[in-house]
């Protein structure tokens, strides 16, 4: 039976964050509600994504009928300015999303995400590898360098030594364009690359992904995450044609081995939910998805989406299913 992996997915606590983080991803919502910040910010403190325990986490994979995650640990630290950093060190973050998952490695596998500006930078993401059990490198340029800065290259050249993936966020600002990517899939064809968020974290009537799709295309190394389009629209009874039109595009252009699927859970709130079972159906359940507007999937297509293109891309990792 075809065994689903959600390759971008993530574990986190409240205290994780720095606060101005916290406040950022807060404020319309403090708007919204009439009340202050730090009244929304002590509310989000009891919210179930915030559950470092990995409980909700397991749950959650269980509604969604996820076989399997990768959690990618986020560095926001450095993002805020020289003066403020995550509420708890990065080390202890990554020693706490360890521990959750060589408890539950049957479920759930790991990547390092520490910033490469930090000091020891490629050493604790050589230590997460050999010592903790991480098996590939979360690389976030979003907070104020680009993914082919050369601050990052020694971390690729690790991450090449370790024979490990690397996926690289794009998405969100000017620092995180699919063509930073494009340039050090160039620079390093022996480094397995994902994409990560080829629709750019942008709403699916933009059209953003045929960008990721560009800089990708005729790149063996790269790898296509389509995570979080459940959230941005994709799904809407309006897009779904298009939708599928486009994963026939990815799988031609690409081959079914080269996209890989994904989340970005955590997500709260009734249409994230119904949005996200939508998701998980449509990868499991892709030919009969496609017959509906005439769309044809091949089984082999299906498997690929689900769980052949991960296993790809993580070529010296063995799944406990």
């Amino acid at each position: 039976m075809t065994k689903l992996i959600d390759m971008h997915r993530h574990h986190w606590a409240f205290d994780w964050f720095p606060p101005s983080h916290l406040k950022e991803f807060n404020w319309q919502r403090a708007i919204r509600t009439n009340r202050t910040i730090d009244e929304v910010l002590e509310r989000a403190k009891q919210s179930p994504v915030f559950d470092s325990s990995g409980e909700w986490m397991l749950n959650e994979m269980e509604r969604y009928n996820i076989d399997f995650s990768v959690i990618l640990c986020n560095d926001m630290g450095l993002g805020y300015g020289p003066d403020e950093d995550n509420q708890v060190p990065i080390e202890e973050i990554h020693k706490k999303t360890a521990e959750v998952c060589a408890a539950n490695s049957d479920k759930l596998a790991w990547f390092c995400g520490v910033d490469p500006r930090r000091p020891r930078s490629v050493k604790f993401f050589e230590e997460c590898v050999k010592n903790m059990g991480a098996i590939g490198l979360k690389v976030y340029p979003p907070h104020g360098y680009q993914a082919n800065d050369p601050v990052c290259f020694p971390m690729y050249e690790k991450a090449i030594e370790l024979d490990v993936p690397v996926l690289i966020h794009t998405g969100g600002n000017i620092w995180a364009w699919p063509e930073w990517v494009e340039l050090v899939a160039r620079k390093y064809p022996e480094l397995r690359i994902m994409l990560g968020h080829v629709n750019l974290q942008a709403p699916f009537e933009s059209g953003a992904y045929w960008r990721g799709l560009q800089a990708a295309y005729g790149k063996t190394n790269v790898w296509l995450d389509i995570c979080d389009w459940q959230v941005l629209n994709a799904v809407n009874e309006e897009n779904l044609e298009a939708l599928l039109k486009v994963l026939r595009v990815f799988f031609d252009s690409m081959g079914p081995e080269r996209i890989v699927w994904g989340t970005d859970l955590p997500m709260v709130g009734s249409e994230a939910v119904n949005n996200t079972l939508t998701w998980s159906d449509i990868a499991r359940n892709l030919p009969e998805w496609g017959s509906k507007y005439n769309i044809n999937f091949t089984n082999e297509e299906r498997d690929g989406l689900c769980e052949g293109a991960g296993k790809a891309v993580l070529s010296n990792f063995n799944f406990n299913f």
